[in-house]
């Protein structure tokens, strides 16, 4: 009978142990839950929905990186990075992109176009026609890059570099703007053509054409039926002898302002849901300013 008061006593305090213990398990686990969190390295870029934001008290550990769920930005040990959005990103990139693309030069093209005040489709159906959009096409005759500048054009407009890109369709519609001008009695479509014939065969050999429809009769300034059947007239020698700047391949260039103006009205048509980025542009002037020289 002296040793169950004994055993019961020992079992009362095992189960005061017992109980003590699972309290302070208890005490334990609600503590971690309570404690932030510290961040975790994350390997994807991008916020995700799924991950637990980390509060802004908590610090991470030094070498971490934690992505702040909800939020655009990243925190590397300690210092938060922001992250652009979208629309930044996108905010400076040229509006010609956003719908249909000609060229991988669009951007170019319509900087300078617009800056000279030409629709930028023309001068890329220009493009097309000269070098198929190849920055590093040569001629044998010295013209190099996308417009085909020659080192006499560019001297014309007093540019010193065009072989990159961005330098070579500047000094290209440079050039063309100046023929524009030579051109001021000219109107419209007539104007445009007598444009890219010059940019073609040279100013010189268009003039020719002029004089020529002027001894025949024909309206120097009217491109249809007027200076389309003259250039022609340059390749015959009993002709050529008779103007100032001689024979010339007039056939080829009546073809190439056609090729042109073809494919210029195809990529209208191909453009024409696409936000009016050139509204105002003009694929000729009517200015009546004539070019120095």
């Amino acid at each position: 009978m002296s040793r169950r008061p004994a055993l019961l006593s020992g079992a009362l305090r095992l189960l005061a142990v017992g109980l003590g213990l699972a309290a302070l398990i208890i005490v334990l686990q609600r503590g971690q839950a309570e404690r932030p969190s510290e961040p975790r390295a994350e390997t994807s870029s991008a916020p995700s929905s799924e991950a637990p934001a980390a509060p802004a008290s908590a610090e991470p550990a030094p070498g971490t990186w934690s992505l702040r769920t909800g939020g655009w930005y990243i925190r590397v040990d300690g210092a938060d990075i922001q992250i652009p959005s979208f629309a930044e990103e996108t905010a400076a990139l040229p509006r010609a992109s956003l719908a249909v693309s000609i060229s991988p030069f669009d951007h170019l093209i319509v900087s300078h176009a617009q800056a000279e005040g030409f629709d930028w489709r023309l001068i890329a159906a220009l493009i097309f026609e000269e070098s198929r959009f190849n920055p590093e096409s040569r001629s044998d005759k010295g013209a190099y890059g996308l417009m085909q500048v020659r080192p006499i054009a560019a001297e014309a407009v007093g540019a010193d570099q065009f072989t990159e890109p961005d330098d070579n369709v500047k000094t290209g519609v440079r050039y063309l703007r100046r023929l524009d001008r030579l051109f001021h009695e000219a109107t419209g479509r007539d104007r445009l053509s007598l444009v890219l014939a010059a940019y073609n065969i040279g100013p010189g050999h268009v003039r020719d054409a002029q004089i020529l429809a002027r001894r025949f009769g024909y309206d120097p300034n009217r491109w249809q039926d007027g200076i389309d059947l003259m250039l022609p007239l340059l390749e015959e020698p009993a002709i050529s002898d008779q103007v100032p700047n001689g024979y010339a391949k007039g056939s080829d260039t009546v073809a190439y302002v056609h090729r042109i103006l073809e494919r210029y009205h195809r990529y209208q048509r191909q453009t024409a849901d696409q936000p009016a980025v050139d509204a105002h542009a003009l694929s000729s002037t009517e200015s009546d300013a004539p070019a120095d020289g």
